[in-house]
């Protein structure tokens, strides 16, 4: 592994049976062409102008269920399942809210013919690993269950289906299991809760007062939680997992027809047990509503300030008139988003972002809404921001080169989907499927979308878009949030006076803005290959220009239209010094905000509009670096803009100023949360002190400046060794001829690193005494980890020895933190082990958890490890931690994302191409034996470090 933290400021098996029953009439599935009238009529396609995606196979059952089925092979040989029931938390019942998001997690435990406990040791076999293949949801108005499935043998899309017909009518909900999954509940809930939860139901209360999404959060709360009975449970099974409020998605590498008679056999017996009418979602909305204001009061949330307009949900079919109009919306929308986005990064900016948007308020109404974050804590400010610009876009409209900034990024958007669509990955395909029928609408293909946008464009004009945004926003009247830290006298009086003060203020129309031509084109004479050869077995192009930068292809067939650009120059946080504290964070955030010495970012945003380009850079740990993903037609550009950034950086003093704007803003929030103290000084206690890990005071990061950046990062940005990685579907003549005509042309830059001696002398501490940090957060909110140091990536065999026992542990404190003891909602374990930083490593466990449970916790956790260094782990646990890596290793193979992490150093650190040679191998060879032995010597009593993340006091 490259880096071991991440950087930033800122979750006995069942027998299958055999399905017997005679398959039973249903109602045939087809293509668009001819698609029956009741099937036509149970999709919504009978109301509608928009034509369905015509790959796709959709069907209706006797008994009322929907499927739809699609062939798609991104990625090869796997499958996406999903099934949506029709109810969420809003059917929950009186006093036991948090039943449905309940009920999903019953999903799990126990059904007919899947004992409990057996469902997900059942998949693991299979290579599917819990939450990143098997997973499910609860939102406000629907619940779905997911399977990704590496293979589509018949064996485990039998099994599959069969999962989710138990799952759809079979479900045991026994009393014992309810208990104890009761306490699971209680740790997500406990995980889950901080000031932005805390916000989003504030706010959603006043937004849709009386709505059934005003009265119940997915997760429930304490006393509802404890409140939901076994009986309660039942009655919203039997209500409404019925039939025809199902549908199954299955998008995959597999026969449409042939899964099809699958689906009718293992569905078309499914009775529902009752039958529920209303809809749990439905919602009257005041129109008539006065001006109102809310005050929402949290020590821990940042200043923020809420200006929406709500009226009813729009109830029409989707239609070419409908989408033309949401068009519309989204462009005036998005034309605001980016006036406000301007005078963020201006340096007397009197706040520090903000976001516009139009569009559905969780299936309940139509909003209109701009947010505006203050900087430094002045709502004041924002709101009259808010106001003004809102004001200026009602009353003054939008000009010619707004409207064609956003409708040039649009085109280029649906023309690169389109372009793209036959390799789009089978999961998005069923998240589409997903959001389509949540959102009434009919999933078109890629191809029929660009089409309809670009006869529409003719008709995206400054009037027509002010038109469709001034009647979005004028439908009733506003309703203004403020967000703050502190009471503020006669709150809802002050805010209502506020904004009708800054509405007194005169708003003058928007300034005209002149594109100019991008300046960072030319960089002379292209340069001369020296060198080019190909990695034969990994089919890798190497590439070195005379100038002594590196060029790296591989040319794939995984996202057609794609290609992918990872620029890699000097030695990163390799560079940094241990003092001034914090640069790579300032990097992080505001780099890219500083533009170049040619265009600010404004002007950038302006110049390349239409263009799938992307610039700016970022510290990692041993480079800094650029990945982009950009199209054949725009690979020059994106080269170029790269460069740019490397060899003239604006360092623009608005972009300074937003920084501390940022900092004010967000860096105390990391205090009310476990997670965020965690991110905030974990990293630097466990790298001794280290002082570029971590996050350093409020008062150090304000106190940094882009001179003190530039001073350290100049030398390598100016003559630092450069490797670029070009992966996907590139021409590789043409690749060579743009990073010639760009990158080569550069002056002659150092070939070699150097050994950055004195920038990897990182150690884990010595001591192991406890470390107990703290949070301002809720009481009963913790973080407990048990930490072992390792060593780093030298011997591969070693590490994957190590990452496969972790995996074993990683199933061990699932089964007995999170399911016998019920301690924890998502136990985690994993190894990490530096390439960077010689010896340096860690095996962690990490558990969010009630202070009260700590040390039995760690007890348990102890009693795992010493057990692991006593005993080998059983040949059933090690195939449910190696199937599902197994699974992982092919799937990244098929990845572009997986070869840019192995080509982007092929030349410079050829070690890493042992990854796809060897890492399957090994992995396989790994024995029970071998997982004790590294479990003796690594997971040694009295070598751990324990640390507690606690409320303070």
């Amino acid at each position: 592994m490259r880096s071991i933290f991440a950087f930033a400021l800122l979750f006995v098996a069942a027998p299958v049976l055999a399905q017997k029953t005679p398959l039973p009439a249903a109602t045939p599935a087809s293509t668009e062409a001819t698609i029956s009238e009741p099937v036509r009529k149970a999709w919504g396609f009978d109301n509608s102008d928009i034509k369905p995606d015509p790959d796709a196979l959709y069907g209706v059952l006797p008994n009322g269920m929907r499927y739809v089925v699609k062939r798609n092979a991104t990625p090869k040989h796997a499958a996406s399942i999903r099934m949506r029931v029709d109810m969420g938390s809003t059917a929950d019942l009186p006093g036991q809210e948090g039943g449905a998001h309940f009920l999903e997690h019953m999903a799990f435990n126990g059904s007919k013919r899947v004992p409990e406990g057996e469902m997900i040791k059942l998949l693991e076999r299979a290579g599917l690993s819990f939450g990143a293949d098997t997973n499910a949801y609860t939102s406000f108005g629907e619940t779905v269950y997911m399977l990704d499935l590496p293979q589509v043998t018949p064996q485990l899309i039998d099994t599959a289906l069969m999962l989710m017909r138990e799952t759809a009518g079979e479900l045991t909900l026994s009393p014992a299991a309810v208990e104890r999954e009761r306490g699971i509940i209680l740790g997500e809930m406990r995980a889950r809760e901080n000031f932005g939860l805390r916000q989003f139901k504030d706010q959603v209360s006043f937004l849709v007062p009386g709505t059934p999404i005003a009265r119940s959060l997915p997760i429930g709360t304490e006393s509802s939680i404890k409140a939901v009975t076994p009986a309660g449970l039942r009655k919203l099974y039997d209500s409404f997992y019925t039939p025809e409020r199902a549908t199954l998605i299955v998008v995959g590498d597999t026969d449409p027809v042939v899964l099809e008679k699958q689906i009718i056999a293992k569905f078309s017996d499914w009775r529902g047990k009752a039958k529920v009418d209303t809809d749990p979602m439905s919602a009257t909305i005041d129109r008539g509503r006065p001006i109102s204001t809310r005050l929402f009061v949290d020590p821990d949330v940042p200043t923020s300030v809420s200006i929406t307009v709500v009226t009813p949900l729009r109830t029409q079919p989707d239609s070419e008139a409908r989408r033309e109009l949401v068009v519309r919306e989204s462009i005036g929308a998005g034309i605001l988003g980016r006036r406000l986005d301007a005078l963020s990064r201006k340096a007397d900016a009197k706040f520090t972002g903000a976001s516009a948007s139009i569009g559905d308020l969780i299936s309940t109404a139509q909003s209109a809404s701009v947010t505006v974050i203050a900087k430094d804590r002045d709502w004041k400010s924002a709101l009259s921001v808010g106001e003004q610009e809102l004001r200026r876009a009602l009353t003054h409209g939008f000009t010619d080169a707004e409207v064609k900034e956003q409708v040039a990024n649009t085109q280029t958007a649906l023309r690169n989907a389109a372009d793209q669509a036959s390799t789009r990955q089978s999961a998005g395909l069923a998240i589409g499927f997903i959001s389509a029928i949540e959102n009434s609408s009919i999933v078109s293909i890629p191809a029929a979308n660009l089409a309809r946008f670009e006869t529409m464009m003719p008709r995206l004009t400054a009037n027509t878009i002010q038109d469709a945004f001034r009647k979005a926003w004028n439908g009733a009247r506003p309703l203004i949030f403020v967000a703050h830290n502190e009471a503020v006298s006669e709150g809802e009086q002050t805010i209502a006076s506020l904004f009708n003060d800054s509405a007194k203020v005169a708003v003058a129309p928007p300034a005209a803005n002149d594109n100019q031509a991008f300046a960072h084109s030319n960089y002379g004479p292209a340069g001369k290959v020296v060198a080019d050869s190909r990695i034969a077995d990994l089919d890798i192009r190497t590439i070195r220009f005379a100038n002594n930068i590196r060029l790296n292809i591989k040319k794939t067939d995984y996202e057609k239209g794609r290609i992918r650009i990872g620029v890699r120059v000097g030695g990163g946080l390799l560079e940094f010094p241990q003092s001034p504290d914090g640069l790579g964070i300032l990097m992080s955030a505001v780099f890219s905000a500083g533009g170049t010495t040619k265009h600010s970012a404004d002007e950038l945003q302006s110049i390349l509009a239409g263009r799938a380009v992307s610039g700016g850079l970022s510290p990692g740990m041993d480079s800094f670096s650029a990945y982009r993903t950009t199209t054949a037609t725009d690979l020059d550009l994106q080269l170029q803009l790269t460069a740019a950034f490397i060899t003239a950086p604006g360092y623009r003093p608005e972009a300074e100023a937003q920084w501390r704007n940022i900092v004010g803003a967000f860096l105390p929030t990391l205090d009310s949360t476990p997670g965020g103290v965690a991110s905030r000084d974990l990293p630097r206690l466990l790298a001794s002190g280290d002082t570029r890990f971590g996050i350093p005071s409020e008062t150090a990061l304000k106190a940094l400046t882009f001179a003190q950046l530039k001073s350290v990062i100049t030398p390598a940005l100016s003559g630092g060794p450069i490797e670029i990685a070009i992966v996907g579907d590139v021409d590789e003549a043409v690749a060579i001829t743009a990073v010639a005509k760009t990158f080569g042309a550069l002056p002659k830059r150092e070939a070699e690193h150097p050994s950055y001696a004195a920038g990897r002398a990182v150690r884990f501490p010595t001591s192991r005494a406890p470390i107990t940090l703290t949070h301002s957060g809720k009481p009963d909110q913790g973080i407990a980890m048990t930490i072992w140091p390792t060593t780093d990536d030298a011997d591969h065999r070693q590490e994957v020895t190590l990452e496969l026992l972790s995996q074993v542990i990683q199933l061990q404190v699932t089964d007995v933190l999170r399911e016998k003891m019920g301690a924890t909602y998502s136990p985690s374990a994993g190894s990490e082990m530096s390439s960077l930083f010689k010896g340096y490593g860690q095996m962690t466990v990490s558990s969010t958890a009630e202070p009260a449970k700590m040390d039995e916790i760690f007890k348990a956790v102890d009693a795992i490890a010493a057990g692991l260094a006593t005993k080998a782990p059983s040949a059933d646990l090690i195939t449910r931690a190696r199937n599902p890596m197994l699974e992982r290793i092919e799937r990244n193979r098929r990845e572009n994302g997986y070869w840019m992490g192995i080509v982007d150093e092929a030349q410079s650190l050829p070690k890493d191409l042992r990854y796809p040679r060897d890492q399957e191998r090994l992995l396989r060879a790994v024995t029970a034996a071998d997982l004790q032995a590294a479990a003796k010597l690594f997971l040694k009593q009295g070598s751990e470090l324990r640390v507690k993340i606690v409320p303070k006091g």
